[in-house]
């Protein structure tokens, strides 16, 4: 087995799923666009640096409407297990790569969710972390219960930043269903790093010899500890954020190529990743060929064409309009337009 180990988050680079959205929009009333209202929340309290916020807490803050809609721990389970849709390529990707290097998922993903993941797809649970979520363990009342319906239809109604905020610091976390929130951590942002630096200290590996892909702002801690540590460090199908912190970008219907990257990572390194990414852009199909030792892989490669590009300040713009196109077509946009 290889010294190289290969983390990637779950949600973009392996699925096309965003579990909590979708729950949200079929479980609750207009709960698609009240998510992505939370959603856009949440990235602003992280832009703003506020103190001790972990991104990704979307997953926490939506939990009280849950609550308030009868959702249960049941419904989650039932509910992940009849919607896990993958990334074209993902299935044969993840056994590849497991064959290959160690591999893990970190995700900000509820747990309920990547369980039923690695049922479906045979990735190893014990070789993954995500956001713990006991939803059945805390109760509501019903005076809370109808404040909290309320407050759903009044954010519906103004979504800015100040009224959505008085909600959370003013009266929500007043309310008993609060220690919900309370007891969720998400694995989002360094969250997803301090994962990382367990998966290193549990296993001691070299920090160099770390493949990350991520492809949103619970990713940037992940993929800069990635890139920091001359390890390979890509943001795949990515938005902005992630993009702003990775070292490569790739944008691809097809997430085969990761397994290509991870093969060229464990037998030739970081430098042999680059000299590949390098001949690929002055001739993607030699290279191909001349790389891929997988011939189902090298066909798929070859009429699903990646493109593959090292970031620098002077391209992003371009690289994010490359794969805002890509994300929206892959995970549709209301999905993709998420942070």
């Amino acid at each position: 087995m290889s010294d190289k180990f290969y983390v990637t988050d779950c949600e973009g680079p392996l699925s096309i799923n965003d579990n909590a959205y979708e729950i949200s929009d079929y479980f609750i009333p207009e709960g698609g666009e009240f998510f992505s209202i939370l959603s856009n929340y949440d990235d602003m309290l992280v832009e703003k640096n506020t103190e001790g916020y972990l991104a990704g807490s979307t997953l926490k803050l939506i939990l009280p409407f849950f609550k308030a809609y009868g959702i249960t721990e049941k419904d989650l389970i039932e509910f992940s297990e009849d919607n896990i849709n993958m990334v074209d390529g993902a299935y044969q990707m993840i056994s590849y790569v497991q064959n290959i290097m160690p591999c893990y998922i970190v995700s900000t993903s509820y747990n309920q969710y990547i369980k039923a993941l690695c049922d479906k797809t045979g990735f190893n649970y014990e070789n993954t972390y995500s956001t713990q979520l006991e939803l059945d363990k805390y109760d509501l009342n019903n005076k809370e219960q109808d404040s909290l319906i309320s407050i759903h239809e009044n954010i519906l109604f103004d979504s800015s930043f100040d009224n959505i905020n008085h909600f959370f610091t003013k009266i929500i976390s007043k309310m008993e269903i609060n220690n919900l929130i309370d007891s969720v951590t998400p694995v989002g942002g360094i969250g997803k790093r301090n994962a990382i630096l367990d998966i290193v200290e549990k296993n001691n590996y070299e920090p160099s010899n770390l493949m990350y892909s991520g492809d949103s702002i619970t990713d940037c801690e992940a993929l800069e500890y990635a890139k920091e540590n001359d390890g390979i460090s890509i943001s795949f199908n990515g938005n902005i954020h992630s993009i702003n912190s990775a070292a490569i970008s790739i944008t691809s219907t097809n997430n085969l190529i990761l397994a290509l990257i991870a093969d060229i990572f464990n037998n030739k390194g970081t430098s042999g990743v680059y000299d590949f990414i390098s001949e690929y852009n002055e001739n993607s199909l030699e290279t191909i060929l001349n790389y891929s030792t997988n011939k189902e892989i090298s066909q798929e490669l070859l009429v699903n064409k990646a493109s593959i590009d090292i970031i620098t300040e002077n391209n992003i713009e371009e690289l994010n309009n490359q794969s805002k196109k890509i994300r929206n077509i892959v995970r549709g946009q209301k999905i993709g337009n998420l942070g």
